[in-house]
């Protein structure tokens, strides 16, 4: 990107809106037949609470993923608020970037600084953004999805939105360790809201990247005493062997806990809600359920007498709260949370991130976590 250039390279999803003749449609599905575009796009005026970030690292997430891939009526998969204008969408809500510009009103970033946006970009004045639930923020706008997001040499996002990475800017591994923030904070959250603690045993569905890192902090944050992961593909489930200390391929494969006492935390992260019904009854008195994964299901439970007899909670999270950046870092820099560890695949270029976003069937079989590097 030369200096003054006024367009930028970004990867762009295109689709068709239906119209309301389209029947019938699943969760939220609006649109067809995704597709994916490199393109080069005009630079806005910077907006005066705003940075312009060069884009050093990106992510790929299982969003992004479903964002490209067709269900079999030939909608968009992912059941995620989105929206898609005529001219198409800049995927992309993980990543770091180092700042080229600031808008007229930000104070906190200069120059130079690297950050990492957050990915639920919330106002800050509506009452759950006052009561410091950002992530339910009723005005929020997802990045990458509801507004153009990082996949981009350059992108423009709200300062308040971005942390600064810190010392995790100094190496090539602490580099590797921020692009991963995004996923962190979603598993940190889900550890923290079910009231993970020493002794428990932890159930997982699904070992991509949140219900790797799920499982690495169960183990590593809160002592967990049992860690299971429920993972269909071959390849994840030798990655999840590092974190779990067991590991299979279905729910029927894997051992009742000794003792009969029960799974205390399962967390769903594959995004097939039937997992959990599956399970309901291995729940021990007092445990708590967490949805992740989207997948626009039903959520069916039959064991309701035991839901209600066990004081068994069901909660549906997503992004992550104000601050759980600024304490993952903290973590990284410990060396308690190796969150690079869950990377199996470096690629550069938005040319590699394109080919990959067109072929997404083929990421579970052969790949968990893919950082893409944009820049030094």
């Amino acid at each position: 990107m030369t200096p003054g250039a006024t367009t930028v390279r970004s990867l762009v999803l295109h689709a068709t809106e239906t119209g309301d003749g389209e029947q019938p449609r699943q969760a939220n599905q609006r649109y067809k037949d995704p597709r994916i575009a490199l393109e080069q796009r005009h630079l806005q005026p910077l907006h005066p609470g705003a940075l312009r970030l060069q884009m050093l690292r990106v992510g790929v997430c299982g969003t992004d993923l479903h964002m490209t891939q067709r269900d079999p009526l030939g909608f968009v998969r992912s059941s995620a608020p989105a929206s898609i204008p005529q001219q198409g969408r800049v995927l992309g809500h993980e990543g770091i970037g180092r700042v080229i510009a600031t808008g007229s009103d930000v104070t906190r970033f200069r120059v130079g600084d690297i950050v990492a946006p957050e990915s639920v970009l919330s106002c800050g004045a509506c009452r759950c953004c006052r009561s410091g639930a950002f992530n339910q923020c009723l005005d929020a706008r997802l990045l990458g999805m509801e507004q153009d997001g990082l996949f981009a040499a350059i992108a423009d996002v709200p300062a308040r939105s971005a942390v600064a990475i810190g010392a995790l800017a100094g190496s090539e591994r602490g580099l590797q360790m921020a692009a991963c923030l995004e996923p962190a904070g979603v598993a940190l959250l889900a550890c923290r809201k079910t009231q993970m603690a020493p002794g428990e045993r932890v159930l997982v569905f699904g070992a991509g990247p949140i219900g790797l890192l799920v499982a690495m902090m169960a183990r590593r944050l809160h002592g967990a005493a049992l860690v299971a992961v429920v993972e269909p593909s071959a390849y994840r489930r030798e990655f999840a062997a590092a974190w779990a200390d067991r590991v299979a391929e279905s729910a029927e494969a894997l051992e009742i806990p000794d003792g009969g006492w029960g799974w205390d935390v399962v967390v769903e992260a594959s995004g097939v809600l039937a997992n959990v019904d599956a399970v309901f009854r291995q729940i021990a008195p007092g445990g708590r359920v967490a949805l992740l994964g989207r997948g626009g299901q039903a959520l069916r439970i039959g064991a309701v007498d035991h839901m209600i007899t066990n004081a068994i909670s069901v909660m549906g999270l997503r992004g992550h709260l104000g601050g759980v950046y600024e304490r993952l870092i903290d973590l990284c820099l410990s060396g308690v949370l190796p969150l690079d560890r869950i990377v199996s695949s470096t690629m550069e270029g938005l040319e590699r991130l394109r080919s990959v976003l067109e072929h997404p069937d083929d990421i579970a079989g052969g790949d968990c976590k893919i950082v893409v590097k944009l820049a030094d």
